[in-house]
């Protein structure tokens, strides 16, 4: 054994008390850095040294930092991805139902629902005048404001469509951005970690990255030997090695897909942001569309069923009073355009016929009686014509607002749930992963103070050494 080896242990001891100083530091600067975990320098002693004569034990031979380690649990990681997903589609859901209530504008004065008691009222009136101009322009009038209303609806959920498909879009360039970020970072720590050394940090960023594409759509991770992920998503893998499946956005279509040509399956349950926005729009926007339809057409083929049993001013009959496309009723209804003309095609009063020729004449002067019957059908329509009322017009666009307010609530109770529950398990990380700035200065301390005792080993063995060297042999000086 050498006469210096004292200094050798004394140096290993600076060294690594050093490079725990550093590790310590390094956690210090990252305190606010988003994603970063703690690490920790782990001491070892390095290998012992033997020899012959020394007995029963070994020398020992200092200490080195065998490995930097960080600070993760992983299975917290899952949990927090885990119920990120869920947040991801409650919040979506939740901003989606709130701008459908904003269009509604349920209860407020320019609701659709003050529109549809204006347009049966004009009618009670017009029933009181029936050869009233003022009346007859009042009724053209509210039933072009009511076909206005319903156009202007169907509009502003076409709008919503668009806006989420464009969303979609904007989801599927995210979630492929972030896989090809991940893809480049799993090259970075296989690389770094081949070599021996700890890609800490490199696996920090991924991880903020994993957390990310969580909350688009739902993952399962999958870590090999060689420290690379693998991503599932639904059916399909993401991620493998070197190897990204991208999603495929379709702008004039709407539709996602993966690289193959299979189409993107949400499942049964829906998990994330991407799949959010396809509930909302290819879901929860038809939905609506189709009870909107369904209103319009009832109005429509109600008011046009009676309007065509009565008579106009001019003895005209079998007139409708709007104008539709059945397959498109809520975008292309509108008042008859011979009714725009004329005011006096309104048929507010019961047909007339000439007893001699049979022919439609004018009816008698004061006659709404029509006009009343139009009135009445804001109180229910029998639409299949066994005299029993089966549809109520109120009650049908009632039921759709308390549902839609219903949804609403329920999905920000969610929102709240779901940030509550991932709120808790990142604290729960940060626990465990978080820097404390005061445990990371008490270990300043610590370390400060094993880095100056080590110095004062080496100072002692260098006066141990200078005795031997400068004072052994001068005896009689």
């Amino acid at each position: 054994m050498s006469t210096f080896f004292g200094i050798e242990i004394g140096r290993r001891a600076l060294m690594a008390q050093q490079r725990a100083l550093e590790t310590t530091s390094h956690n210090v600067a990252n305190a606010n850095t988003k994603g970063y975990s703690r690490q920790e320098a782990v001491l070892a002693t390095t290998s012992p040294f033997s020899y012959p004569g020394m007995g029963a034990g070994q020398m020992g031979t200092g200490v080195a930092v065998q490995r930097l380690r960080r600070i993760r649990e992983s299975f917290l990681d899952a949990q927090f991805r885990n119920e990120t997903k869920a947040l991801g589609r409650w919040e979506v859901r939740r901003d989606t139902l709130e701008k459908l209530e904003a269009i509604l504008n349920e209860p407020g004065e320019n609701g659709l629902s003050k529109i549809m008691d204006r347009f049966f009222a004009a009618w009670q009136e017009l029933a009181k005048n029936p050869e009233g101009e003022a009346a007859r322009s009042v009724v053209r009038q509210e039933g072009i404001a009511l076909a206005e209303a319903f156009n202007h609806l169907a509009a502003q959920l076409n709008d919503l469509s668009a806006d989420l498909t464009t969303s979609v879009g904007v989801r599927v360039n995210e979630v492929n951005s972030l896989a090809r970020q991940i893809r480049d970072l799993n090259a970075q720590i296989v690389k770094a970690e081949s070599g021996n050394m700890a890609a800490n940090d490199l696996r920090d960023r991924r991880d903020l990255l994993l957390d990310e594409l969580a909350k688009v759509v739902p993952i399962q991770v999958e870590e090999d030997k060689y420290g690379a992920v693998t991503i599932v998503v639904r059916d399909h893998t993401l991620l493998s090695g070197q190897q990204v499946n991208e999603l495929n956005f379709n702008p004039s279509t709407g539709a996602v897909t993966w690289a193959d040509g299979a189409p993107y399956v949400t499942g049964s349950n829906l998990y994330g942001s991407l799949e959010g926005l396809l509930e909302a729009r290819d879901g929860l926007l038809r939905e609506y569309r189709s009870r909107l339809d369904e209103l319009v057409q009832n109005i429509a083929e109600a008011v046009n069923r009676q309007h065509r049993a009565g008579a106009g001013l001019d003895g005209s009959t079998g007139l409708d009073f709007f104008s539709f496309d059945q397959q498109r009723p809520s975008v292309t209804i509108k008042v008859n355009d011979a009714i725009l003309s004329d005011t006096k095609k309104i048929a507010a009063a019961a047909p007339a016929i000439d007893p001699v020729t049979g022919n439609p004449v004018p009816p008698p002067p004061g006659d709404g009686s029509n006009a009343l019957l139009i009135a009445q059908l804001k109180n229910g329509w029998d639409s299949n014509g066994d005299g029993k009322i089966d549809v109520v017009f109120s009650d049908q666009y009632n039921s759709w607002v308390a549902d839609l307010g219903v949804r609403g609530q329920e999905a920000a109770r969610m929102v709240d749930n779901q940030e509550l529950l991932t709120s808790q398990l990142d604290s729960r990380r940060q626990a465990v992963s978080g820097v404390s700035l005061d445990e990371e200065l008490t270990n300043m301390v610590r370390f400060q103070q094993a880095y100056n005792a080590a110095a004062r080993l080496i100072t002692a063995v260098d006066e141990m050494l200078d005795a031997l060297i400068n004072r052994t042999g001068l005896v009689g000086r």
